[in-house]
């Protein structure tokens, strides 16, 4: 599915890789569609655990959000294919799955950036801004960087997305993020 896309695979085709008969994955998932809430689900899983460690971690708001930035570029490093599966399942997806993942995943993962964006603001290290955007932003860097990277390997001649690369990508973007909502953008350095 990540590799040709949702609308052009097929669930012999999966199954057929998995090793498996057709029939099995659609026992199992119900179709191709459960096949697919099931692989976002789980790489969902994953990023929202990171998430949540990232918050739990003890340190600055500042720390805590690069910890943030950080595990969510290692979940998606893990699973990377993930972020094309997660876009394709909104874009794909009838309205009862794009609720499920809002419920499961997209919720909570916003409950813990905000709260620790509103205990930056009560501290004094995080300026207001608006959550509509600023979590979007967070998080769509992240997974564009993966989402792009056939293109972003060709214009920087890179021959693979390594742990070395993703590793300065997320710093990158964590001095990117802390700098556009730090109330004194020396502190994030």
């Amino acid at each position: 599915m990540a590799e040709k896309g949702y609308p052009r695979v097929t669930v012999r085709e999966v199954a057929e890789r998995a090793g498996v008969q057709a029939g099995l994955v659609n026992y199992h998932f119900g179709g191709k569609t459960g096949l697919l809430r099931s692989a976002v689900g789980s790489i969902s899983e994953e990023m929202l655990e990171r998430v949540r460690q990232a918050v739990a971690i003890e340190g600055s708001t500042e720390e805590r959000i690069r910890a943030l930035i950080h595990g969510i570029v290692e979940a998606i490093t893990a699973a990377p294919y993930g972020p094309r599966l997660m876009v394709e399942q909104i874009l794909f997806a009838d309205a009862d799955v794009v609720e499920e993942f809002v419920e499961r995943f997209a919720r909570p993962n916003l409950s813990a950036i905000l709260e620790l964006l509103e205990e930056g603001q009560r501290d004094g290290s995080i300026r207001e801004v608006d959550p509509r955007f600023t979590v979007p932003s967070m998080v769509g860097s992240c997974v564009f960087f993966f989402l792009s990277s056939p293109i972003v390997r060709r214009l920087y001649d890179i021959e693979e997305i390594n742990d070395e690369i993703t590793q300065e990508f997320a710093e990158q973007t964590a001095e990117l993020i802390l700098h556009g909502i730090s109330t004194s953008p020396a502190a994030a350095s």
